[in-house]
């Protein structure tokens, strides 16, 4: 492949990840604001049941959907390239029917088991009425673990067709639908009919299954005029798809190993959910209060911490289809550039956020959650924003592993960071406090992204010279930054903590401040034309004239 070649690759790569991310961006923000009034609606003490249903359910998700959406999209690309347009269609047969009936399985075992794991969540000391409470919530939630697989296979689908505009519109749409009807029906619930607060809990994991259902009737709707096209490719190929059994292997043998990488990947909100109630009220902490510690850094915080997050899915989604391209290729040049321009990218974008999100925590927090429980909140916020650098480049560099079907050392990798998760967890939370649930996430996961690097710089003799030095300018950046924020707390311009409102007004000076500096201290850096090869200045030049467009 040529340069020019080379570079349209490239830019198409990051073009796309970056439309995915800029989706998943817009995902977050809706479901970020929505915690404010929910915990008006659901209060403080009934959000752990919201919080602990939903991480056995991302768990359960990835166990039922066995790894397919990505085995789907890299499956899809590979044929795809080759014009096999009836592999195409039957891999979409297969996975369909495939995500239908583990979802069905899996939907049945959480409602069964529903008891059980609601007793391990609470601990010892949880009354009979909040075990009623949390059981009723995974019961609910668990219709989802049917209809979101499904979804899946779609996403999937159009993924490995490297449709990611609309991979990125259909988590919008399900992500608005799920808010407004968490809400709506909430207030619904608590407001009207002046049911018990823990309606709003009840109707917020429902609002699940009807985003699902929403986003699936777009898929389907979309697909009645995409898939006409790929059918007629279909019927003009002279050639015999690959047999279903051989096919069913492949998926399979794509998807086992990317389902093994979830369930360790989700591993540190899993140990969280089962030992961090228990472990701090073990150590003398009342209930209530691990309760709410618990609902602080597994919900408040992480979706504060979601927002740097969107660019591992973003590029996660990219990663596959491009990446499985060159490798079928053998365009291993192309393949270490993809690799190099995703690191940069996300790096250049995630740092910045997370060091204001580590700077600012206090203020942040104020804004979306009120100023109750400041004390405990800035410090787990601060500890989060670095998790969440650590937790944006995780998954990026376990699906470049996986892809490049490094598909045992990366399940190995992960069980070695869930190692130092565990061995880590009760001696940090017994000498560092709460906060050690979230360093030893640290640890795991700088542990992951460590090995994975250094195998595929094994591999495929990928150096990372340059994006390491270039990491370090954006650090420099970063610091330059806070040096703004540091001239408007010392000229009396601090961020008020009288009025919500008025504190959002200053965060924006702050950010646009902030931002400022850091873009100009990364363009004095060159850091910009390294990373995108275009100076700000072109690249905004770029977006406006597509604007004009």
């Amino acid at each position: 492949m040529s340069e020019s070649s080379n570079q349209k690759v490239k830019r198409s790569f990051i073009a796309g990840s970056l439309t995915s991310s800029a989706g998943i961006f817009v995902s977050k923000a809706i479901g970020l604001f929505y915690i404010t009034p929910f915990t008006a609606l659901a209060s403080q003490e009934n959000k752990v049941y919201y919080t602990s249903a939903y991480n056995y359910y991302n768990v359960l998700l990835q166990i039922c959907s066995a790894g397919l959406p990505f085995a789907i999209a890299a499956i899809v690309a590979k044929y795809a390239e080759k014009d096999d347009y009836k592999t195409v269609l039957l891999v979409r047969k297969l996975s369909t029917g495939m995500l239908g009936v583990f979802g069905f399985l899996m939907m049945m075992l959480f409602a069964v088991f529903s008891g059980p794991l609601a007793a391990d969540s609470l601990g010892a000391g949880a009354s009979a009425q909040s075990l009623e409470y949390m059981q009723t919530s995974f019961r609910i939630l668990s219709l989802a673990l049917f209809l979101v697989p499904l979804l899946y296979s779609y996403r999937g689908f159009y993924q490995g067709l490297k449709d990611l505009k609309t991979y990125a519109d259909s988590q919008v749409i399900e992500q608005f639908t799920r808010v407004f009807s968490l809400l709506g029906l909430g207030w619904i619930c608590v407001h009207v009919l002046h049911l018990d607060r823990i309606w709003a809990v009840y109707m917020g994991v429902a609002a699940t299954s009807i985003a699902a259902i929403v986003a699936l009737l777009y898929y389907i709707r979309y697909d009645r005029r995409q898939i006409g096209a790929i059918r007629r490719k279909a019927r003009e190929q002279e050639a015999e798809p690959m047999d279903h059994k051989l096919l069913m292997k492949e998926l399979l043998a794509f998807g086992l190993p990317y389902l093994i990488s979830s369930i360790f990947g989700n591993s540190q909100s899993l140990i969280n959910t089962r030992f961090m109630i228990p472990t701090l009220t073990g150590f003398g902490m009342s209930q209530k209060d691990a309760q709410l510690l618990y609902s602080i850094v597994q919900l408040d915080c992480d979706k504060l911490t979601s927002i740097p997050q969107v660019l591992s899915i973003g590029f996660s989604a990219g990663i596959v289809p491009y990446m499985t391209v060159s490798f079928e290729n053998k365009d291993w040049k192309g393949l270490q550039k993809n690799i190099q321009a995703c690191l940069d990218t996300v790096c250049y974008i995630a740092l910045p956020v997370c060091f204001t999100m580590f700077a600012l925590a206090e203020p942040i927090y104020y804004i979306m959650y009120g100023s109750t429980n400041m004390e405990y909140a800035r410090v787990s916020l601060e500890w989060s924003a670095l998790l969440a650098l650590c937790t944006t480049l995780t998954p990026i560099c376990s699906t470049m592993m996986m892809t490049l079907h490094l598909r045992k050392e990366s399940i190995f990798y992960l069980f070695v960071g869930f190692v130092v998760k565990c061995a880590a967890f009760y001696p940090l939370i017994k000498y560092t406090g709460y906060t050690g649930a979230i360093t030893s996430s640290i640890l795991c996961s700088l542990c992951i992204i460590y090995l994975s690097l250094a195998k595929i710089s094994n591999k495929y003799h990928v150096r990372y010279k340059r994006s390491i030095v270039r990491f370090f300018k954006m650090i420099i950046a970063c610091l330059c930054m806070n040096g703004g924020y540091a001239a408007l707390k010392f000229a009396g311009l601090a961020i008020p903590e009288t009025s919500r409102i008025l504190a959002l007004l200053w965060l924006m000076v702050y950010g646009i401040v902030g931002m400022s500096i850091y873009f100009f201290a990364a363009e004095r850096m060159k850091l910009t034309k390294a990373v995108f090869h275009a100076s700000l200045k072109t690249l905004i030049r770029r977006y406006l004239r597509r604007k004009e467009k």
